[in-house]
């Protein structure tokens, strides 16, 4: 058996200077998939509309056998984002939510008839917005 160098398994300096050189790209790329690089992008393009989706909550099903069923959920407050798709020259209009199932699980109730169902899923909020350029700001 060899014994390995003590230098093995980390990045070289050259390895990591490359690493750091493709972050700001690689920020670039995320920055322009989000909605405010999006509405950015549509903004500059002349659109008069623009709309976003945000998952707002996620539910995770939960069967607990001999006990019943429940869910866990997160949430997500989309407040900043809008904010900041105002900000770049939108006016928001309307907003609406739908819950997106994503599956279920059932279990029989142990003593009596019937099922225990939890719903997976989660809620996606809709944004639509008209161009305000009053509302812009530089950034």
């Amino acid at each position: 058996m060899t014994d390995s160098p003590s230098w093995a398994g980390r990045s070289t300096p050259a390895a990591s200077g490359q690493q750091q050189a493709k972050r700001p790209e690689r920020d670039r790329r995320a920055f322009l998939a989000a909605p405010v690089g999006q509405a950015r992008q549509c903004f500059k393009q002349g659109d008069l509309v623009y709309q976003c989706s945000i998952n707002v909550m996620n539910q995770q099903a939960i069967i607990v056998k001999m006990v019943g069923s429940t869910t866990t959920k997160q949430t997500t407050d989309p407040v900043v984002v809008l904010n900041a798709v105002c900000r770049v020259g939108w006016e928001l209009v309307n907003g609406s939510f739908v819950f997106v199932e994503q599956g279920q699980q059932s279990r029989d109730k142990l003593i009596s008839s019937g099922q225990n169902v939890a719903i997976k899923g989660e809620t996606v909020g809709y944004y639509l917005f008209k161009c305000r350029e009053a509302n812009r700001r530089e950034s």
